[in-house]
């Protein structure tokens, strides 16, 4: 019952529209082999290093489950949870896993429950509602947990370029937008955890091959992008005029 009376909220209403409308297309870009390929080796490599076997995590705002693949083959017992009803079918459809239909600011899960929680670019769509969403993690997860992120970076040059995209396009919501790591995430530390880790990453295969389904780049052509992509990518991220698009980090829950 408590799901529907989130309905109340516009930034929710607008939220299970818009998923509702790209689960089979962000389902098939973002499960593909290049994707995966490039979540791997620059965005999940350098955020999990500790042993997954065995923990019980809960992929939040998990569409189609994108990252439950990884988080499976590495040992882990994963749950998932969506807002989008087609997202919770089709995670259903793909993993036989559970995933339960509801908001990550306010879960029906018990105090404690989760070894760790990830969110994988889902907290800059939920701006207006993010300390509500922090405190929410924080109870479900248990004493010592982990919860690992990764969100688009608003602290460099790179972001006006962004800001400018996301106004004119009709897959952001007019509220969205990049986060600082620095000036909107880190305060919420004093919520009860502590920085494990915290990396900055992501360039031109970021821009092409993480992000192609935001600019229409067909799927057929990935392919052929990735390898040089990847390359520069490598290649860009040595060097420290480049700006790094995204970040990702790891919390600890206060025991």
């Amino acid at each position: 019952m408590y799901f529907y009376k989130l309905l109340m909220h516009k930034s929710i209403i607008d939220q299970i529209k818009k998923y509702d409308a790209q689960a089979l297309e962000h389902s098939q870009h973002y499960n593909d082999k290049y994707t995966q390929m490039y979540r791997d080796e620059f965005i999940r490599t350098p955020l999990f290093k500790e042993n997954l076997k065995g923990m019980y995590i809960l992929d939040a705002m998990c569409a189609s489950g994108v990252e439950t693949g990884y988080l499976i083959k590495k040992g882990a017992e994963v749950v998932g949870v969506d807002i989008s009803q087609k997202n919770v079918e089709e995670y259903n459809k793909r993993w036989g896993k559970p995933c339960f239909l509801n908001s990550i600011h306010k879960t029906n899960f018990l105090n404690n429950t989760f070894d760790a929680i990830y969110i994988c670019g889902g907290l800059h769509h939920v701006l207006p509602l993010l300390n509500e969403t922090i405190l929410e993690i924080h109870r479900i997860l248990k004493p010592g947990g982990l919860f690992y992120f990764m969100e688009p970076n608003k602290d460099t040059w790179a972001n006006k370029l962004r800001e400018f995209w996301y106004k004119r396009d009709s897959k952001f919501a007019d509220d969205e937008q990049a986060i600082s790591y620095q000036y909107t995430l880190k305060p919420f530390l004093s919520k009860g955890f502590k920085e494990k880790s915290i990396n900055f990453g992501g360039n031109i295969a970021y821009i092409i091959i993480g992000q192609s389904l935001a600019l229409r780049i067909p799927q057929r052509y990935k392919k052929y992008l990735a390898p040089i992509s990847f390359y520069l990518e490598r290649v860009f991220s040595k060097l420290p005029f480049i700006p790094k698009l995204f970040f990702s980090a790891v919390w600890k829950k206060n025991i």
